[in-house]
């Protein structure tokens, strides 16, 4: 090997090395950066030639430098748009050109136009969905505007459970008739033994109240109404405060106090011709039901009063499910799924592009989007809201291989200071 074989070997020795520490120089000062991933530099050889018959080594170079996708410890923040990614998978952003671009960085928060985007300015990508968390739609920016709308949906079915009282008596005075009748609140509160009423709300969204009267004609055997302000159906009724019944029927009681299904009968509820212009509402026999109501010498009691109905609402709040469901919180306290939050991945996650912001991009050496998933289904890991992860530098190891990479620096720097004083010395055999 010649002298200057030895000092351009040291001189690559020297480059390497000092790549290296700015490669561990970048780790530490991102040893805070929010979904950074530590990178790794990796050193290689470089082609040996041959002199003679002795193959000499010319070196060494740096090869590549690697990130290394680890999973990053979680720190808890309580911003519900901050989203961490607990195992594989990377958030899809887009730019304003509709580039798409690739990040574990979950530092996300609405901006003036509503669209969930990152400290760039990318929007985070999703799926819209239906109320079920069916995708609607292809992906897309995730747009939560506060003055979206839910719209009203109107009552369909009706859930009652209640205990009627056995010691009860059958009122003296009789209902003043079935469905189609009218007649005031006192008249049919005389005839009854009970009652309770049900919000439920039309077409439209506006609220009528639906009281459930409810009447012993029998040992175990009882007679109920449903019946609504006249006035929400007629615009210029004779007597404005009358009650009319909108359905009817019975319930039969086994002898242990609990409800015989087969021989009460229940029957559709219908109230048609709304002043206000909502359609027809109607609750099926088969969507109205008893099931768990009871007959137990207690005081008439209500457990339990649901339906389905609701007004409309404005979007007040959002919150995202471990399935990256992004679900709306609405004024009327109705919520909704709106979308539905995209992982991508790759054939070889640590061959993407690192352009800085946090942002990765695809490469020909890491393959093109593998797969573009939802959370916690497949290879993809869960996500949490309200948490970030932090970067996977660790400090301790990062400063372990600062040591040596200075000592290599060191060792290759002495490499040089030796063929200079061997070429001192060949210079000095002409003296």
């Amino acid at each position: 090997m010649s002298i200057t074989s030895s000092l351009h070997i040291g001189v690559t020795g020297l480059l390497a090395h000092s790549r290296s520490l700015s490669v561990i120089g970048n780790n530490v000062a991102n040893v805070n950066t929010i979904g950074y991933k530590a990178t790794r530099a990796e050193f290689a050889n470089l082609l040996s030639t041959l002199e003679g018959n002795v193959e000499i080594g010319r070196g060494v170079i740096l090869a590549g430098i690697t990130p290394l996708f680890l999973q990053g410890a979680l720190q808890t923040t309580g911003n519900v748009t901050d989203l961490a990614i607990q195992g594989r998978g990377l958030f899809i952003v887009r730019d304003s050109e509709g580039s798409p671009f690739y990040t574990r960085a979950g530092q996300f928060h609405l901006d003036k136009n509503g669209i969930l985007v990152n400290p760039q300015g990318f929007a985070l990508q999703g799926f819209p969905v239906d109320e079920t968390g069916k995708p609607l739609g292809g992906l897309g920016d995730i747009v939560l505007d506060s003055g979206q709308i839910l719209p009203a949906s109107a009552t369909t079915s009706i859930g009652l459970v209640v205990n009627l009282n056995a010691a009860a008596t059958t009122p003296t005075g009789d209902w003043p008739g079935g469905s189609g009748t009218d007649a005031p609140p006192g008249d049919w509160l005389a005839a009854s033994n009970f009652s309770t009423i049900v919000t439920v709300y039309d077409s439209l969204g506006q609220a009528h109240e639906l009281t459930f009267l409810f009447r012993k004609t029998d040992a175990n055997t009882w007679e109920y109404r449903a019946v609504i302000p006249i006035v929400d159906v007629q615009t210029d009724p004779t007597d404005p405060e009358n009650w009319i019944a909108v359905g009817e029927g019975s319930l039969v009681f086994n002898d242990d106090g609990t409800l015989d299904p087969d021989n009460s009968t229940i029957n559709d509820i219908t109230i048609s011709g709304f002043v206000n212009g909502a359609a027809d509402l109607t609750v099926l026999a088969d969507d109205l039901s008893f099931v768990g109501s009871t007959q137990f010498a207690r005081a008439s009691s209500v457990f339990l009063v649901r339906q389905d109905g609701f007004s409309a609402g404005t979007l007040t709040g959002i919150a995202i499910n471990a399935q990256g469901l992004v679900i709306g919180q609405f004024s009327n306290g109705s919520t909704r799924a709106l979308y539905q939050i995209a992982l991508a991945d790759f054939p070889s996650e640590e061959r993407l592009a690192n352009i800085g912001g946090n942002l990765f991009a695809q490469t020909f050496e890491s393959g093109n989007v593998r797969i573009v998933g939802t959370p916690g289904t497949g290879v993809f890991g869960s996500l949490v809201s309200g948490g970030l992860e932090l970067s996977t530098v660790d400090i301790t190891q990062e400063f372990a291989n600062l040591i040596s990479s200075q000592r290599g620096f060191q060792a290759n720097s002495r490499m040089i200071t030796v063929a200079d004083q061997m070429y001192d010395e060949v210079v000095n055999l002409k003296r």
